[in-house]
């Protein structure tokens, strides 16, 4: 399949926008799941389809605002009071960290509150500090063990899902989750990992900091993607809006230099912040600058979804929802993305 092909492809699909979040915010953590729950509602005000977030665990010693939400359903089921129309993204639930059947259940249950609203994407991994506490017998596993790990996992939660005998017995998940086998998705680092989530016709959560350049892995996911299955590919959006590229990094500095930090060892080399900005698929500046931005990358060409994070940097929440209100206003139509009708204030 050509670029051409593949464009073409993921054009068939209108270019929704959601929001992201990591849910890492540090304590209080009362004050912080209300300033992401006030986020979020104000999210849908402004159109977007979703609002996703990701699950971390516990915090540590050295780095006390890491973790942050380990219990999105939890999270979820607030959300879901406050709004009607948002879909619930879980971007995504660490399987290696939970039991599949309760997490279908979870899912389930929620799917059935909100009307059909719940996105359950699904991930691999964790690292030695949680397995040491969810699965023990996963620290220090090679690649192909923790593959097989999790592919044993996921079956049992798709097989709850489907229907399928629990147990040794009769048990079958409910309330029924099979209409969530359409809305299953895989984070992906890897372009072999998206090529198999394509196979199974799930979506794809691709994140702005990968091992491999997202068009690697989002190429890999249409190559793969059977015929007759509609391409879903989210990727996330990292804005910093600001009156010009210098405010913006000048600004967002502190976020921009803990996150390079953090994925040092698998990011392109930088020494300069605005190389660092880079690296981290930080769209910054006017809107004019974000648009241009945006478009140049070429994994923007393969997307059916931007998932945009308010996260580098930002002080304060108000801030995080203007930059939200001058996407959705200012940026969004310009790329060719669809939002929803505002709901009246």
């Amino acid at each position: 399949m050509t670029d051409v092909e593949r464009t073409a492809r993921a054009a068939t699909v209108p270019l929704r926008i959601a929001v992201f979040s990591h849910g890492t915010e540090a304590p209080p953590a009362g004050r912080a799941y209300r300033d992401e729950l006030d986020l979020f509602t104000e999210a849908e005000r402004l159109g977007y389809d979703g609002a996703w977030v990701r699950q971390f665990h516990f915090r540590h010693d050295e780095d006390p605002a890491r973790g942050g939400l380990p219990s999105p359903f939890v999270f979820f089921a607030a959300l879901a009071e406050r709004t009607s129309t948002l879909r619930l993204g879980l971007g995504a639930v660490t399987l290696p960290h939970e039991d599949p059947v309760r997490v279908a259940e979870d899912a389930a249950v929620l799917d059935a509150l909100t009307g059909g609203r719940v996105e359950l994407g699904v991930a691999n991994g964790g690292g030695p500090e949680t397995l040491d506490v969810f699965a023990p017998e996963l620290v220090g596993a090679d690649h192909d063990r923790r593959r097989e790990a999790f592919d044993e996992q996921l079956a049992r939660l798709l097989g709850a899902l489907r229907g399928e005998p629990l147990g040794s017995g009769t048990a079958r998940l409910n309330p029924d989750g099979s209409a969530l086998l359409d809305r299953v998705w895989d984070a992906t680092l890897t372009a072999e990992s998206a090529a198999i989530a394509a196979a199974r016709g799930h979506g794809v959560l691709v994140g702005t900091t990968q091992t491999v350049p997202a068009e690697v892995t989002a190429t890999a996911y249409f190559e793969a993607l059977p015929d007759g299955v509609t391409p879903r590919v989210a990727l996330s959006t990292a804005i910093y809006p600001a009156p010009d590229r210098d405010t913006a990094l000048r600004e967002a500095r502190a976020g921009i230099e803990a996150k390079y930090a953090w994925g040092e060892s698998f990011l392109p080399p930088a020494k300069t912040l605005a190389e660092k900005a880079d690296a981290l698929n930080l769209h910054y500046g006017t809107p004019e600058d974000i648009v241009e931005s945006i478009l140049s990358k070429p994994y923007s060409r393969y997307a059916t979804q931007l998932n945009v994070q308010v996260e580098h940097g930002y002080p304060d929440y108000g801030r995080r929802r203007d930059a939200l209100a001058l996407f959705a206003e200012a940026v969004a139509p310009r790329i060719g993305a669809t939002t929803g009708a505002a709901v009246s204030a």
